[in-house]
């Protein structure tokens, strides 16, 4: 009779938090599984990471974010210094006072650099913005698997479960059989020993494994003809034994029923533990598939949140160069504006210019050189005339 040393697949692997050294790079890390849903969440609400999905599934997200910690640090600093270099920038453009000193041919270059340069940052932002939003998509390309690992973990664990509740059923049922088979066992032996005492009946369990062994030491073990020879006629003295005791049961009806009673009991007992076993078998399997699946969970979760992090990262970037985009825009419109409102009079310092030219031609006026009529203008238009 087999023996009840079987043990049913582990259910509590997938309850708690793993702790297998491949899936925890720290030791240290802060037990989560303490915490209830909402304090997980708002944990993960303020490292900025998703809050949906189970507490297994929130509890290895908090793990991957402080595993991921350490490395996030060392780049701190570096990230630090770019983003302040960023966001301390000030005004790129030229304030009013400044461009109203200017004349117009500088405010035309300084337009045409404003327009350059707003022109690399709109390139500049677009391709941020592409970044970010392949970020987002490899984000939720792999949330949509990450889902799907853990819908396999669901269908694997409830098979697993289903299976265990299959084989402790049929041990049940096993025990009651092998209950009744001793004691249909003990009724035949007693009954053959009674009605045939005396003639020295063969152990027909220990016949058979007796074959048993010469059969298996006949395919395995190289052999003479000779001995080959002596094994065969062994086995058949052995067979040739069993058939006689069956022989001799057959003559009494009341042994032959309860040895046929019994060998049916026996046979349903090994059917039983055939059943039991496959379905163990069948149960370990799952468990290791659900396994498997909560492994690619996690890992596409960890990657999922990387990627989240990055899209965040990407966008920020691509505000800020937007921003200082729409700043030098905002200066072109300025110069527009201004160069339409002075129309023929110049700006500021081209008046001065002028006023300073029609001083000098003044100068020489008086001095009785020949002016030409245009510069006799100019002196007329400054009102020297």
């Amino acid at each position: 009779m087999d023996s009840d040393q079987e043990n049913q697949a582990t259910t509590a692997s997938e309850d708690s938090p793993s702790s297998n050294n491949s899936e925890s790079s720290v030791d240290t890390q802060e037990d989560f599984s303490k915490y209830s849903v909402d304090e997980l969440k708002s944990k993960l609400k303020e490292a900025g990471l998703p809050v949906s999905g189970k507490k297994a599934d929130l509890i290895e997200r908090l793990n991957s974010s402080e595993s991921d910690e350490t490395a996030k640090e060392s780049n701190s600093d570096e990230d630090v210094s770019d983003e302040g270099s960023e966001e301390t920038v000030a005004n790129p453009v030229l304030s009013l006072e400044e461009l109203e000193q200017l004349s117009r041919t500088d405010l035309r270059k300084i337009r045409k650099e404003y327009h350059q340069k707003a022109e690399e940052l709109r390139v500049s932002r677009d391709e941020l913005n592409l970044t970010s939003q392949t970020h987002a998509s490899e984000r939720n390309d792999l949330n949509v698997k990450a889902k799907e690992y853990m819908d396999e973990v669901h269908m694997y664990r409830d098979r697993r479960n289903g299976l265990n509740v299959e084989v402790g059923q049929i041990r049940d049922e096993r025990n009651e059989v092998t209950e009744k088979v001793n004691s249909l066992k003990d009724n035949f032996l007693s009954l053959k020993r009674k009605r045939f005492s005396g003639q020295n009946l063969p152990p027909i369990s220990r016949l058979r494994k007796q074959i048993q062994e010469l059969e298996i030491k006949q395919m395995t073990t190289p052999l003479t003809t000779d001995k080959e020879r002596a094994l065969v006629e062994e086995i058949s003295s052995l067979q040739n034994k069993i058939k006689q005791h069956d022989e001799l049961i057959e003559t009494d009806t009341e042994v032959l029923d309860a040895r046929d009673t019994f060998r049916e009991a026996e046979n349903k007992r090994r059917e039983l533990s055939k059943s039991m076993q496959k379905s163990r078998q069948e149960a370990q399997s799952a468990h290791h598939s659900m396994k498997d699946s909560l492994r690619l969970n996690r890992s596409t979760r960890r990657k999922a949140d990387a990627a989240q992090r990055a899209f965040v990262k990407a966008k920020e970037k691509a505000d800020i160069v937007h921003n200082e985009y729409i700043e030098y825009l905002r200066g072109m419109q300025e110069i527009d504006r201004m160069t339409a409102s002075q129309g023929k009079s110049g700006s500021v310092a081209d008046q001065k210019a002028s006023a300073a030219s029609a001083e000098d031609l003044f100068a020489k006026f008086l001095a009785g050189e020949k002016l030409s009529t245009e510069q006799l203008m100019i002196i007329q238009k400054a009102g020297m005339l």
